[in-house]
């Protein structure tokens, strides 16, 4: 189909997308990218943040990611996230629940520590403002 690129979202437990795409857009590692179809190939790293990515008939969709790779091919993208939920499968009580834990962890570790509460916090701050992606 021409003006799309095959795309393929795959976490380690399941397989999030698998379709056509006009665009993807994602968090590198050097700030955010975007790949349309006749792209150079690829291959970087996918940190938090968000993917959003543009489908045939023009809909963008929204989608929290914690990391991973990103690989494009001529043929193709292939994303493996560690995770990787649409802005409306997140559950937003969750998430701030999430956040809040993050925060109380994050003032009671000392210096060693807190890089992973850090990174607890940023995970659940990306899935809070991609979930209000669901309901604009």
């Amino acid at each position: 189909m021409p003006g799309t690129i095959r795309l393929e979202i795959i976490t380690p437990t399941r397989t999030l997308f698998s379709g056509d795409v006009q665009m993807f857009r994602g968090p590198g590692a050097l700030g955010s990218f975007q790949v349309f179809p006749g792209h150079y190939p690829l291959l970087t790293t996918l940190e938090i943040g968000e993917i959003d990515v543009r489908l045939p008939d023009g809909t963008e969709r929204a989608i929290a990611t914690s990391g991973g790779f990103v690989e494009v091919l001529r043929s193709g993208i292939t994303v493996l996230a560690e995770t990787a939920e649409f802005a409306e499968e997140i559950d937003r009580s969750r998430a701030e629940e999430a956040v809040r834990r993050a925060r109380a962890e994050l003032e009671q570790k000392r210096a060693a520590d807190r890089v992973e509460a850090e990174l607890a916090l940023m995970r659940a701050l990306n899935r809070l403002r991609v979930a209000q992606r669901a309901h604009v």
